[in-house]
């Protein structure tokens, strides 16, 4: 990329400054600004486990006084020629333009899609995880369930971590239940006339975000929308899928609620 500036005074000249010794600066800085974007309004989170936000958000501003410094000591190389002839190459080879455009792609994409989070249109995809049917892994909180614990304070993520160290429907069975999730319909191993309401769970950022939840059944008549947010409150007892007893959530009220985070850590 060159910017020509020409002028007449008796003879023609002409100045030639390249700009691309100066576009590392820019993408330096660019990235560093949109990390720092991301942490001032408080969606990080959407792609990054929490134990990660205060070394990201130092890694975005060292990338931001990287840029500055840059562009700082960087001069453009210019020369001014006279005529038509004139080779104003320093003898260094930069890279070409497509190259940087390359590396801005992502850039500009990540300005022009605003920030949001995993829906349940991917959970099928990523392969949804039924605490109580599938190994669930990477679960932080793991609280065995026994008569003499109230169950009624217990988030998503207690429940997944009961039912993953305790599959037994047997030991929940009339146990309170309310939790908040996301809808998805039909994932693998669900009993007929149920549903599923889930999280994604995420071990270090977006990209190993493994959808977690509960069985429900669905007493909304099919009302329910996949992706649509509720807070279920029940209880626990079971149902036989492929002549298995599985836990599931007998609900006594489903309530549509505004989107939260669809992320547990």
């Amino acid at each position: 990329m060159t910017v020509r500036l020409e002028r007449s005074q008796g003879r023609t000249s002409s100045w030639s400054v390249d700009l691309r010794p100066f576009l590392p600066s820019f993408l330096l800085g660019g990235y560093g600004v949109f990390i720092l974007s991301l942490f001032a309004r408080g969606v990080m989170t959407w792609y990054i486990n929490p134990a990660y936000v205060w070394c990201t958000t130092l890694a975005g501003a060292v990338l931001c006084g990287m840029g500055a410094v840059g562009l700082a000591r960087r001069s453009a190389p210019a020369c001014a020629c006279c005529g038509t002839d004139c080779d104003c190459n320093s003898g260094e080879s930069a890279p070409r333009l497509g190259t940087y455009v390359l590396l801005a792609l992502p850039l500009f994409l990540a300005l022009i899609f605003p920030p949001r989070g995993l829906a349940a249109f991917s959970a099928n995809e990523r392969g949804p995880q039924i605490a109580g049917i599938s190994a669930v892994h990477g679960i932080g909180t793991l609280r065995r369930v026994s008569l003499s614990v109230d169950t009624r304070s217990f988030s998503m993520q207690d429940w997944v971590g009961a039912l993953s160290a305790d599959p037994n429907p047997r030991d929940y069975k009339g146990k309170s239940v309310q939790v908040s999730g996301m809808i998805l319909h039909a994932p693998a191993s669900v009993p007929a006339g149920y549903v599923m309401v889930m999280r994604y769970l995420i071990t270090c950022c977006i990209a190993d975000a493994r959808p977690v939840g509960v069985i429900v059944k669905d007493t909304s008549h099919g009302a329910l929308r996949d992706s649509q947010w509720v807070t279920v409150t029940g209880a626990m007892g079971s149902a036989n899928e492929a002549g298995q007893l599985v836990t599931v959530v007998n609900p006594t009220k489903i309530m549509p609620i505004k989107s939260g985070n669809p992320y547990i850590y």
